[in-house]
């Protein structure tokens, strides 16, 4: 096997390297305004980064989804993260994560007049979340787009939308271009890399737009620092293993020990660990 020259963007050491480096603030805007405009007003030109959090339960696990907040010169705020492992309530669990931002924002509203409290007026930005995923969502009948946008609308008038919050989902399984020649435009090669860059051996010729050349170059496995290439093999190794402890469980045919797979990663336990628990259960 050719040795590996870029690493996968879906990892949270590559993806925090390529997108949240205030050198690489191009890329982040084209992720951004690629995978949104489609419910955004207008482009966006600028964002700050807010905070990285790790939003995952345990140390190992953390890089199975990154999460990043932004937000735009009107104070419009982005979460962007990227799910591995399938989630039965995924949805939810993004609509627990947009409402925590929101409280946040709330609690750090308190205004000041004349050394006054005066109560908040809860109008808050509005708040999108952009949610990569390695496995399919069922988002209901016909529902079967790359990616699914939901958002606050009138029950009796579902024409009429509100721009209160927007979660939008890309499902990179449903994306089925199989060469990078055969991708029709920039958003696709995107998310042609979110799928395919480590198998990439040099930048593609087709490779004209200076964000998706960026992100090549702030992927090359031979530009991360000591630092960020164990922490890379890491994350790398533990997927690996748990992908092997879930083929293991499945095999079995046991339901009961594709939940104990899942329970032993919330403890913490490295990928060697979970192996040789299941095998000697």
């Amino acid at each position: 096997m050719p040795k590996e020259v870029f690493g996968k963007i879906t990892y949270d050491t590559i993806f925090k390297i390529a997108f949240t480096k205030e050198c690489n603030k191009g890329s982040l805007l084209f992720l951004l305004n690629s995978c949104l405009k489609e419910v955004l007003k207008e482009p966006i030109t600028d964002a700050t980064l807010i905070q990285t959090v790790e939003s995952s339960e345990n140390e190992n696990g953390r890089f199975a989804v990154f999460d990043m907040q932004c937000k735009s010169a009107d104070g419009t705020r982005f979460i962007v993260e990227m799910q591995v492992w399938p989630q039965k309530h995924f949805i939810k669990r993004t609509f627990f994560c947009l409402c925590r931002a929101v409280s946040n924002l709330v609690e750090k509203g308190k205004m000041k007049l004349d050394e006054k409290d005066v109560p908040y007026d809860y109008n808050i930005p509005v708040v999108y979340t952009l949610s990569f995923l390695a496995f399919a969502v069922d988002f209901g009948k016909g529902c079967d787009e790359l990616i699914q946008y939901l958002s606050v609308s009138n029950d009796l008038h579902p024409e009429v939308r509100y721009d209160i919050m927007h979660m939008v989902y890309v499902m990179l399984p449903r994306f089925v271009r199989e060469k990078w020649e055969d991708c029709l435009d920039a958003f696709e090669q995107l998310i042609f890399m979110f799928k395919n860059i480590d198998t990439f051996l040099e930048v593609p010729i087709g490779c004209k737009d200076e964000a998706l050349e960026a992100i090549f170059e702030s992927a090359k496995i031979s530009k991360l620092s000591q630092e960020e290439l164990m922490d890379y093999e890491r994350q790398k190794k533990f997927i690996s293993d748990y992908a092997a402890a879930l083929a293991y469980a499945d095999e079995k045919g046991e339901t009961r020990l594709l939940n104990r797979v899942k329970e032993l990663v919330k403890s913490g336990l490295s990928g060697e660990e979970l192996l040789e628990r299941l095998e000697n259960r």
